[in-house]
């Protein structure tokens, strides 16, 4: 079927249907894109407040630029034929589909804030906020769906007091009530949202529409969420208790207001959450008192309080004698068991090597039953470690660990200049850090950052890859929380060609860490190469916000903008990153990345003398660098000097640059169709 210049399959493309339009997935032939289109119903063409409410669902949205709001491309009514709207193909599902299989976790219900806030922020009140409404989409990243009936500050409503607009079972009692409706009444249908997705069950349920009204305008759920998913965090029933509250004053202001406090909440989870272990335990055989046949018990007691410890995944457990000495973060525990009849004592000691630092603690346990006898002496084994890796030590290692993360950003920054002996300076940096902690979460992080660039200068090699999400695992188990972890593997999946899982991870570090600056730059750059760049755009305008000296990011924004056509700020941008850059290269003159990027501009703002003069001053410092070489040649390119590309690209190629990986850069087009340029991907 063809509608316009879309077409779609009307069975096998329905994407979903509802009173008032349906949703198909089509190709828009003039751009040859894939789309999702929103046809009104031809039924409900007559109904002029129905038409209205889609034309301002396509202006609302239209309006906006955000990650967490739907991207429209097109409205238009046929004549003599339906409305559509056509807007960005998305891939996930909605939260309707997914609460039918299975509860939503604690710390999803942030991102689903967060999309909230970003409308607010905007300055509009979605007004229909419900599960059919959210979509999580397959990257994990949240979009808001139908601002049909959105409103936007001081817009004229099309509804007229007294009529009820949305969906009751998640609305506010002042919008059951058909009353004007602030950025409150989203609050509150977040929170019924959330009461909904998290414990399986409807805060204000009704085997009818007025019985369901009635229980919203009564103003309290049937049921606290603790009385319905055993466990549940107080904090968080808390929360939504005030997002539910009945009176709109109580209730959070906006839903920016219900965003902090739900971080809030997040962080005091986060506090109550036991310490993962870290270091490594060494557990010789545990000595019986003399005289004392506990032989037997004490093997199967040193195996079980092992195999305990082991399941702590930062821990290392060692069946071994300890040596004399040992590092920072290693550890033995030396134990000494006697059992008379019913009852065992245990007297423990826990060593941290570095120091001789010794902890004891004596443990007697009576029981008739021998296994239960042995259990009891286990679980207080276990919880001694585990006081004493935690708390016990408190203090110890620190300034290893304050050195180590220290020399760790140092190696970042060094990394960043762009060059392979910065990269390799900054991997001798990196084994420093780990000589003093082994177990700093951020150095295995930035190792990782660090494989991934050595696949790109050492000719493609996978194993570098292997590595980097090795490192990155490591990390994330030291670390759950680690930002820089995540950003490394997905830098990882990019140039493995997993660019879906490359965006999911980019977007996981700035959710973890909103000031991890090249996550943003590199999120940036990989929904520039699907084509989204209207979501690029403020990833890179806030990557150049939290790290103005790294000038690649201007360069990407100006190549976004001018593609917008919006060329006056894409030259406002370039002409700001090249003082950025000459600030910057005045105190840091060997950093290349900014150097280069900076050549980049010049050559995009037609300035070719300057240009050259930055190829000649980068070749000056770096002649033997591949990744310098490879820019070189971008730049060449973009001054229009194809030989002088070809034969840098043929240098960084045999200085080890992997050219395959960025044969596709449009820097390069002067070069397509070149029969030497197509050689070097072979």
């Amino acid at each position: 079927m063809k509608l316009a210049h879309f077409e779609f399959d009307p069975k096998r493309d329905l994407l979903g249907e509802g009173p008032l339009s349906e949703v198909y997935r089509a190709r828009d032939t003039r751009l040859d894109r894939v789309v999702a289109l929103k046809i009104l119903r031809p039924q409900v063409e007559i109904d002029p407040q129905a038409d209205q409410r889609f034309l301002n669902e396509a202006r609302h949205t239209a309006a906006q630029v955000h990650p967490s709001i739907t991207t429209v491309y097109e409205y238009a009514q046929i004549p003599d034929g339906p409305s559509y709207i056509a807007m960005e193909y998305l891939e996930g599902r909605t939260l309707d589909k997914i609460i039918a299989e299975r509860t939503l976790d604690y710390d999803e219900c942030l991102r689903i804030a967060f999309a909230l806030a970003a409308v607010h922020s905007l300055d509009m009140i979605h007004r229909d906020l419900k599960p059919a409404n959210v979509m999580l989409l397959n990257d994990g990243e949240i979009k808001l769906l139908d601002f049909g009936i959105a409103r936007v500050k001081n817009e004229a409503s099309i509804t007229q007091h007294g009529m009820l607009v949305g969906t009751v079972l998640y609305m506010s009692p002042e919008q059951v009530r058909g009353e004007e409706l602030d950025a409150r009444s989203d609050v509150f249908s977040l929170g019924a949202l959330l009461y909904h997705v998290i414990t399986g069950e409807l805060p204000f349920p009704g085997t009818s529409f007025p019985q369901v009204c009635m229980a919203i305008l009564d103003g309290e759920p049937r049921k606290k969420p603790s009385e319905v998913r055993q466990g549940f965090p107080p904090q968080l029933e808390s929360f939504l208790l005030q997002c539910m509250e009945r009176d709109p004053e109580q209730r959070f202001a906006n839903a920016r207001k219900a965003h902090d406090a739900l971080l809030l909440v997040q962080h005091q989870l986060a506090k109550r959450a036991p310490m993962g272990l870290r270091g490594t335990l060494y557990l010789p055989e545990f000595v019986c008192a003399k005289g004392d046949p506990c032989s037997v018990m004490a093997g199967a007691l040193r195996k079980d309080i092992a195999t305990e410890l082991d399941r702590n995944k930062g821990l290392e457990v060692v069946l071994a004698d300890p040596g004399e000495s040992g590092a920072p973060g290693e550890y033995a525990l030396i134990v000494e068991l006697r059992v008379q009849e019913t009852t065992g004592e245990l007297l423990l000691r826990l060593k941290r090597l570095a120091t001789h630092t010794v902890l004891e603690e004596t443990f007697r346990a009576q029981d008739d039953d021998e296994w239960a006898l042995q259990e009891a002496l286990a679980r207080a084994a276990v919880r001694f470690v585990r006081r004493g890796l935690t708390g016990g030590f408190a203090g110890e290692g620190s300034p290893q660990s304050k050195q180590a993360e220290q020399i760790t950003l140092k190696a970042r920054r060094i990394i960043h200049k762009g060059t392979s002996k910065h990269l390799l300076i900054g991997v001798s940096l990196l084994r420093q850090a780990l000589d003093l902690d082994r177990y700093c979460a951020l150095a295995h992080a930035v190792l990782s950052e660090a494989k991934v660039r050595k696949f790109l200068f050492w000719e493609g090699d996978p194993s570098f890859l292997d590595e980097a999400r090795e490192h990155a695992a490591r990390a994330l188990d030291l670390d759950a929380n680690c930002a820089e972890a995540h950003t490394a593997l997905g830098f990882a999946y990019h140039l493995s060609g997993h660019s879906e899982d490359a965006r999911r991870e980019y977007r996981l570090a700035i959710r973890l860490n909103a000031g991890e600056w090249f996550a943003h730059r590199l999120l940036g750059s990989a929904l520039v190469r699907t084509g989204n760049l209207q979501n690029a755009e403020p990833a890179l305008r806030q990557a150049i916000r939290l790290r103005p000296q790294y000038i690649a990011c201007y360069d990407h924004l100006y190549n976004v903008l001018r593609n917008l056509n919006r060329a006056e700020e894409a030259v406002a941008v370039a002409e700001e990153g090249l003082q950025a850059a000459q600030i910057f290269l005045k105190d840091v003159p060997d950093d290349l990345e900014a150097r280069l990027h900076m050549g980049h501009l010049a050559a995009r703002l037609g300035r070719r003398e300057l240009a050259e003069k930055i190829v000649e001053q980068s070749l000056t410092l770096a002649p033997k660098d591949g990744y310098t070489h490879f820019h070189v040649a971008t730049i060449r390119a973009l001054c229009g000097d194809a030989d002088g590309a070809l034969q840098a690209l043929r240098t960084a190629q045999d200085r080890g640059y992997y050219l395959r990986s960025e044969l596709g850069n449009t820097d390069l087009d002067l070069l397509r169709g070149n029969e030497a340029f197509e050689s070097l991907a072979s």
